[in-house]
């Protein structure tokens, strides 16, 4: 049976060189941890500067801040742009030389709009030339003076007039009248409360729990468009 010993021996090296790889590439990818929370700031301004700041770029700055979940681990990052405009960043627990270790929410900043959740709420945002801005269920939209639905072109934080406090994506499981999906409250700490800044609600919040609160619409694409 010379001909099955050589075919066995083929597939145990080929199966010793694909481990080997297995480890090397374990071995070689750069982890979340081995950087301070200045050292993070540090790596993702610099690449948002290269890849926003420049020639021609609407934006004439930009700064970083750590923003925490609900552990009170460092998993995200935020970019504030002068004049204005921002992203989220999420942090991965590993850089691999195909994979970085930031993720942008989106390729571009984008607006957003505060809101409360109603259930049965069916309600459209339109534009001064009645163009539809926006269309959702469940969501009553915050509105001025005038009845317009407020519109924010920079972050959660900066709207609330955030400053010097820990800043915080909370994960939490949507209602089932919501759809159930995971999705990320942006908040504040107030004693054993946060404030959700999605409507400014105080709100009580445990890590895993499921939630009728207001949530933002962020979401963290596993695409190397969206890699920082």
């Amino acid at each position: 049976m010379p001909f099955l010993r050589k075919s066995l021996s083929a597939v145990a090296v080929i199966l010793i060189i694909v481990l080997l790889l297995g480890m090397l590439l374990s071995f070689t990818a750069c982890r979340a941890s081995s950087y301070t929370e200045e050292e993070h700031i540090e790596r993702v301004t610099e690449r948002a500067k290269e890849c926003f700041l420049g020639e021609g770029s609407e934006y004439t700055d930009l700064e970083v801040y750590p923003v925490y979940n609900e552990h009170d681990e460092l998993n995200y990052m935020l970019i504030e742009f002068q004049p204005q405009g921002f992203l989220y960043v999420h942090i991965a627990e590993k850089e691999y030389s195909w994979k970085g270790m930031y993720t942008l929410s989106s390729t571009q900043p984008e607006s957003w709009m505060p809101y409360r959740v109603k259930e049965g709420a069916q309600e459209g945002v339109y534009d001064a030339n009645g163009n539809l801005l926006a269309q959702a269920s469940n969501r009553e939209y915050i509105r001025d003076e005038n009845g317009q639905a407020i519109i924010y072109q920079e972050s959660h934080f900066k709207a609330a007039g955030i400053e010097g406090e820990r800043r915080y994506l909370l994960t939490t499981k949507a209602a089932e009248f919501l759809g159930g999906a995971s999705s990320l409250i942006p908040a504040v700490k107030r004693g054993e409360q946060y404030i959700d800044l999605v409507d400014g609600a105080l709100i009580d919040y445990t890590p895993g729990m499921e939630s009728a609160y207001a949530t933002a619409d962020i979401a963290f694409i596993n695409k190397p468009d969206f890699d920082l």
